[in-house]
């Protein structure tokens, strides 16, 4: 384990704030040499068509961020880069839940507000996200990257199955032939609340092996420490059964990351260029950032810590080569993703509508004992191995048409297993368990998901100032998924002792003592996606643009049980592919001798068969589903300026109405919600913006920041009541958030102070709503449970980190 007292290391400022994108602009020499001498906002290179060009000719809305940029800002993973682009939005449940589904949201597209589902979903988030040409659902971290692309809106047609809002592509630097380089960095920091130091370390070193062959590595390490209390944790006896007794535990939810990136490059001819990368990183927290309304703030009513450990694998290969009529390239990913948690399911159980009778009532009705405390664990793990291979041409014909041509195919194979061991169960029954001691309810999973497409786009340049893009995407899949469903308690009670019913399947010979039911199916998809774009040069620096461009996500099958106690309507083994068509148009341009950026786009998106996350009407299975149709509208502005020879603003809004165009019914014919009702977990107004300060100071510079985040508030479910949101309803207030730093650099040093949340805000970011308290009052039943000695116990909400002071240093070779 990295030691912070024996490194005398740094890192750049970590103030969470815009960072300054890179903005393209056209000009001549004299221009270029003209803006230079009035502090031009920076120009970065981007490959977000596919090939290598700006931001200001790239004719659709896009920002991009330095590496520079992104670790002056503290920039190292989703949370902070939410923070800092416009209309982007996270749903921040935390390093661990996070760490299952990314919670990424663009331009308004979420059907799934709160934070209800521990579950990975089986189908891909609304944003796909790219460490470098490999498309992978994780929250990785950011470090010694060139670059993060940020490409708002559908890019189906080049990104596939996923782009449905939006792509995000992080792009490492590659390693470098002309010398040995590097940098080590540190930071030391203090969390209010907390009872210990965060820290973190961070080596990079690139290493040239010959004029043809270098290598380039970075490793690190984070610990971040704890700030959430509990006093409830349930003491276990040596059988792990409750006691009834509970113990106080302070800083409960640490986090732990190990992360390394090795990447080899070889050019074997001047035409020819080949990287090899692998990254690995490892994932380990304690309990949830999530408090409980009605205690104090950072107050948990956790009964047990929880835990969550994830290992992440990506290895690709990268060959580009010069035909010379064209570039080709090949691209062939592996990655791998294991992950196993334990969450507190304790106030669930007792009080849900599908397990309360099933758990609760029926305590001591064969002799049994009723256990001393209700304690739950939701033990659950993950695997996703995927493989995925593309290959891209790529050229231009007599300077007036770009082209290219591409094939896909992408396999995926997901497993997981969900175990819920309710401590003392056995005992209450008076059984012996066929599956182990305690475990109440399984479910296992496992889908295979196959995905082959041609595509390629047009571009048509008539006139030196005009360009009309037409793009295509076809492609065909096939998605198997089968759900295995085991209720060892329910059959061994109602079934081996009592003689009433059997819990799992009544229609094959025998019965499973296990109580097992099982559903399982496939389905194949096809389709075609395209993208319409005219762009028009009004001069050098300013670009107007019209853009259509369509998103979609591969549908599939549930795989639930339709025989047993919880057999779901047949209607809920398949789901369709959701789709979406985006409208902009916008305009971009540099002005006042390319010292100010601006952009500024209007969209308009139809979403077809909308795909959400559901718990299934029986027996509370996670489920996708369709609703029938909605959309999203909004603008989006974004201004990066040089005020002065030492003042830079960067500022973005984005404004974004998002709802139901149909009332939502569910496959079984329920109401789920109303037209013209707002989609859960979208904030109707966000901004971001940063004041740098800089300076010559003695043989140094100084530089100091300033940045603000505002997210309006938002709902995590659906206005009417329906059978899936009268439960998971709540309102999330704005939050806004202050950060701030302090940067002194000279020669290969720097030195920072900073300060992330500078006022201490305690804002939410999202809520479980009733999920963890689901009860039926007309019973009698009290919300906090009867192992609670407060009747005030409310909602589980994920909170913003609270103030973190730090010092950072960092040394370049």
């Amino acid at each position: 384990m990295f030691k912070p007292h024996k490194l005398s290391i740094a890192i750049c400022c970590a103030c969470l704030g815009s960072p300054l994108p890179g903005m393209a602009q056209s000009q001549t020499d004299e221009e270029t040499e003209q803006a230079s001498k009035t502090n031009a906002i920076e120009t970065i290179s981007v490959t977000a068509t596919r090939r290598e060009t700006t931001i200001q000719e790239v004719p659709y809305s896009i920002s991009a961020y330095g590496g520079e940029a992104l670790a002056d800002a503290g920039i190292t993973d989703f949370s902070s880069l939410a923070r800092a682009i416009p209309g982007l939005v996270l749903s921040d449940v935390g390093r661990g839940k996070n760490g299952i589904s990314s919670g990424i949201i663009m331009r308004g597209l979420n059907l799934t507000g709160g934070a209800q589902e521990d579950f990975a979903m089986v189908t891909d988030p609304v944003v796909s996200v790219y460490l470098g040409e490999t498309p992978l659902f994780a929250n990785l971290e950011l470090r010694d990257m060139n670059r993060v692309e940020v490409l708002k809106g559908p890019q189906s047609t080049l990104y596939g199955s996923g782009s449905l809002g939006g792509t995000m592509r992080y792009i490492p630097n590659k390693p470098e032939f002309d010398e040995v380089s590097g940098n080590v960095k540190a930071k030391l920091s203090s969390t209010d609340r907390a009872g210990d130091l965060n820290h973190d370390v961070e080596l990079t070193l690139n290493l040239p092996v010959t004029d043809n062959f270098a290598i380039r590595g970075v490793i690190m390490q984070l610990e971040n420490a704890g700030y959430i209390d509990s006093d409830y944790i349930a003491t276990l006896d040596d059988d792990n059964q409750p006691t009834g007794e509970y113990t106080s535990a302070e800083d409960i939810n640490d986090e732990e990351v190990q992360m390394a990136r090795l990447s080899a490059r070889w050019l074997p001819t001047e035409n020819t260029d080949v990287l090899l990368t692998y990254n690995f990183q490892k994932d380990k927290v304690d309990g949830t950032a999530a408090s409980s309304e009605g205690l104090e703030a950072y107050q948990s009513a956790a009964k047990f810590i929880e835990q969550f450990e994830r290992e992440t694998s990506v290895t690709s290969l990268v060959i580009d080569h010069d035909l010379g009529f064209a570039d080709i390239t090949s691209s062939t990913s592996i990655t791998n993703n294991d992950a196993e948690s334990v969450h507190d399911q304790s106030y669930n159980y007792p009080y849900s509508s599908w397990w309360g009778p099933y758990y609760v009532s029926y305590y001591g009705y064969t002799g049994g004992t009723a256990p001393a405390a209700e304690v739950v664990a939701g033990q659950k793990t993950y695997n996703t191995d995927t493989f995925t291979q593309e290959f891209r041409l790529t050229g231009s014909t007599d300077n007036d048409i770009d082209w290219l041509v591409g094939l896909y195919y992408n396999s995926v194979d997901f497993d997981a297993e969900a175990y819920d061991i309710v401590y003392g169960l056995d005992e209450a029954f008076n059984i012996t368990n066929p599956v182990g001691k305690d475990v109440g309810y399984g479910n296992i999973q496992h889908t295979e998901f196959e995905d082959y497409a041609i595509f390629g786009e047009v571009t048509y340049y008539p006139t030196d100032e005009l360009s009309i893009t037409a793009g295509l995407r076809y492609f065909e899949q096939t998605f198997y998924a089968k759900q295995e469903v085991l209720l060892p308690a329910c059959e061994a009670f109602w079934y081996t002792t009592l003689g009433f019913f059997t819990c799992g399947d009544t229609e094959n010979a025998g019965i499973d003592p296990r109580g097992y039911a099982a559903g399982e199916d496939e389905k194949d998809f096809d389709d075609v996606l395209y993208r319409f774009n005219v762009a028009y040069d009004i001069d050098l620096d300013t670009k107007v643009y019209l853009n259509i461009s369509q998103g979609f996500r591969h549908g599939g099958a549930n795989g639930l049980p339709t025989t047993g106690i919880f057999a779901e309507s047949e209607e809920y083994l398949f789901f369709d592919p959701d789709k979406t068509t985006n409208y902009e148009v916008g305009v971009k341009g540099n002005l006042l001798n390319s010292s100010l950026y601006y952009s500024a786009t209007a969209f308009y998106i139809d979403w077809e068969d909308p795909i959400l996350l559901i718990q299934s009407p029986n027996g509370g299975f996670p489920a996708m589903i369709n609703a029938q149709s909605a959309e999203s509208k909004g603008i989006e502005l974004e201004m990066n300026a040089q005020l002065s020879e030492h003042v830079k603003l960067n500022f973005g809004y984005t404004y974004t109405s998002a709802e139901l165009t149909e009332d939502f019914i569910t496959p079984d014919g329920d109401f789920g919600g109303a037209k013209g009702e707002s989609l859960p977990g979208i904030p109707e107004q966000t901004l971001v913006s940063t004041l740098i300060y800089s300076q010559e100071l003695a043989k140094g510079s100084l530089t100091a920041q300033l940045g603000v985040s505002y997210k309006d508030s938002f709902a995590t479910g659906f206005d009417s009541p329906s059978i899936f949101y009268e439960s998971g309803y709540d309102e999330i207030p704005s939050s806004t958030l202050w950060n701030a730093s302090v940067r002194y650099e000279q020669d290969a040093w720097s030195i920072s102070l900073y300060a992330d949340n500078l006022f201490n805000a305690d804002d939410i970011t999202a809520s479980d709503g009733d999920g963890k308290y689901i009860i039926d009052e007309s019973a009698g039943e009290s919300k906090a449970g009867e192992q609670y000695d407060t009747d005030q116990l409310g909602d589980q909400v994920y909170r913003v980190r609270p103030r973190t002071v730090g010092i950072s240093m960092s040394y370049a070779f």
